[in-house]
């Protein structure tokens, strides 16, 4: 077929712009039999065709639109970007024609493409939205089983939300063919801020605790997808039930707990964080929460094997390091008179924060390094406490070694004043990132403490930003 119209062209190169009775090019006629090839090689001869209407008004962008052709609209997008300056005579977007004709899958098409979706709230001429100008359209499942605002939801689009809801307020009645309201939908793709909105606009209390056709409710759907943000979400409104089960007998926390593999990834345990805080229970009866015991005794032998035998490493090497660090002091000893054999630098502040921190990172791991002792005798729940005493003070060692270094490089630099500072600019920055990091391994996220809670909701924040999307395992 383009062959036919390259060789016609070629014989007659102004027909592109040939006009019928309803003057309508042939960039019209390809839009409307949804011709992709044919629209092509039209706009490869001549792309402003694509800018041209026929008597009624319409581009042909209006054509492919009314027809439902969204692979054509998407070609013809390419060649007039700005979607909101495609308007006929009365002033309707490419969303407006496919509203009226009710073509359900171009209206999918715009709400899920970023850039088009703010069709939805144009007016035409007389005042009209998209949506207003066929209710129905709001009303009709597409093949996936999805009505508008479903996929709006997806998408995270709120504007939209809230324009759909004005056509069918009664948003329990919107289902999907998995028996899922628009919270449903939003907890399984992760859009925040579509969950924010539904949890504080009142009249949509309901959609909360609904439950699929599975028994799972929106907080059962965010666990089993490991979306922390949205998990800590449901668990902070007091509106959510945190005891629903499904019908398999699960509570979200057994969800988390049953779904977790081998191995735990960042981002299964930041999950597992605002459910264990919030108190979400466990279904005693539930089988799967036997076998969960099982498997995780199994893995925490040796899990704490590992996690003791890598502390007791560092304890020792900072020790060591410590250790020599305290014959070895910057500035040496005076070598004669009364003083002989004492520090030259003895008098200076920062020796004094040298000291201090040398000699407290010398003790503190030396006191881990025994703790971590203890953990070798082989009872697991020793094992736990002495992992969960000696974390803190390893963290308290290294962060005082780290001041002993600084503090011993700021003396004997001190003479060249811009040197100094920029050591002790440099030194602090770092011994800030240290404590941060370290300071995010043991602080007790988990812990059920409603001061705790609060205190650890900014730092849980920083690491759902930090985990991303990315599975890394830990």
């Amino acid at each position: 077929m383009a062959d036919i119209l390259d060789l016609i062209l070629k014989k007659k190169p102004d027909w592109i712009h040939l006009l019928d009775e309803e003057g309508r090019t042939p960039l019209h006629w390809a839009a409307c039999i949804g011709y992709l090839e044919g629209v092509r090689f039209l706009l490869g001869r001549n792309a402003s065709i694509a800018t041209e209407r026929d008597k009624n008004g319409l581009f042909p962008i209006h054509v492919a639109s009314a027809k439902g052709h969204v692979h054509l609209i998407q070609e013809l997008l390419q060649y007039w970007p700005n979607s909101r300056e495609l308007l006929n005579h009365n002033g309707q977007n490419i969303l407006h024609v496919a509203a009226t004709t009710g073509e359900l899958n171009v209206v999918n098409y715009i709400l899920k493409t970023p850039g088009l979706e703010s069709l939805i709230n144009d007016t035409d001429k007389d005042g009209n939205t998209p949506i207003y100008l066929n209710a129905s359209i709001a009303t009709e499942r597409d093949k996936n089983g999805l009505f508008p605002i479903h996929v709006a939801s997806t998408k995270g689009h709120v504007h939209l939300i809230q324009e759909l809801l004005q056509y069918w307020p009664n948003s329990r009645e919107l289902l999907n063919h998995n028996g899922q309201n628009i919270l449903h939908v939003a907890a399984t793709t992760g859009e925040l801020n579509v969950v924010n909105y539904i949890l504080k606009t009142p009249g949509l209390e309901s959609l909360i605790n609904d439950t699929d056709k599975d028994g799972n409710t929106p907080l059962h759907l965010a666990t089993m997808h490991w979306h922390a943000k949205l998990v800590s979400a449901f668990t902070w409104d007091k509106k959510v039930d945190l005891t629903l089960i499904n019908s398999e007998g699960l509570t979200a926390l057994d969800i988390a707990e049953c779904s977790i593999g081998n191995t735990f990834t960042f981002r299964q345990r930041l999950t597992l964080i605002p459910l264990r805080a919030a108190g979400v229970p466990r279904n005693p009866s539930a089988n799967t929460r036997r076998q969960f015991s099982t498997r995780l005794e199994a893995q925490k032998t040796d899990i704490c094997k590992d996690k003791v035998n890598t502390l007791l490493l560092v304890s020792t090497v900072v020790a060591t390091v410590t250790f020599a660090a305290g014959f070895s002091i910057p500035g040496g000893y005076n070598s004669s008179g009364e003083d002989s054999g004492t520090a030259t630098l003895i008098t200076h502040k920062f020796f004094h924060v040298f000291i201090f921190c040398d000699t407290i990172a010398m003790y503190t791991s030396v006191v881990v390094a025994v703790t971590l002792i203890w953990a070798q005798l082989g009872d697991v729940h020793l094992v736990l406490i002495a992992l969960k005493t000696a974390s803190p003070l390893l963290g308290v060692a290294l962060a005082t070694m780290s001041l002993a270094f600084l503090a011993a490089v700021y003396l004997v630099v001190s003479t060249l004043n811009w040197l100094a500072n920029v050591i002790m600019i440099m030194g602090l920055v770092f011994l800030v990132a240290l404590i941060a990091r370290y300071f995010f391994l043991w602080f007790p996220m988990s812990s059920s403490c409603l001061i705790l809670r609060y205190v650890s909701y900014y730092p849980f924040c920083l690491l759902v930003l930090v985990a991303g999307s990315g599975e890394l395992v830990v």
